[in-house]
């Protein structure tokens, strides 16, 4: 990855807004459980525009998605939906911006 300024972290462990201001996606970390779950992260809050969809798998662990290059740009927000908060433990979302 090649950005420009130093990558934050926050951390969600339920359905919410995980960046309140632009930003740009740059990976998630999750701890998933043994149930196959959905992330969907949307630009605009919980009713806006799918910028990334990720499938948990059944299968309990840490999972790593790194985004390449600059990352994808949310021009609102960071928003994450949680399809069950039984298939996800917690979601750390790495962003600039």
């Amino acid at each position: 990855m090649s950005f420009a300024s130093d990558i934050q972290a926050t951390t969600l462990t339920d359905t919410g807004t995980a960046v309140a201001r632009r930003s740009r996606l740059a990976g998630v970390n999750v701890i998933a459980t043994s149930t196959a779950g959905t992330l969907t992260f949307r630009d605009g809050g919980a009713t806006g525009t799918v910028k990334l969809t990720y499938n948990t798998p059944a299968s309990a662990g840490a999972y790593d998605l790194l985004i390449p290059d600059n990352g994808i740009v949310f021009e609102t927000d960071i928003h994450v939906t949680f399809s069950d908060n039984t298939n996800v433990t917690s979601v750390v979302v790495l962003y600039v911006g």
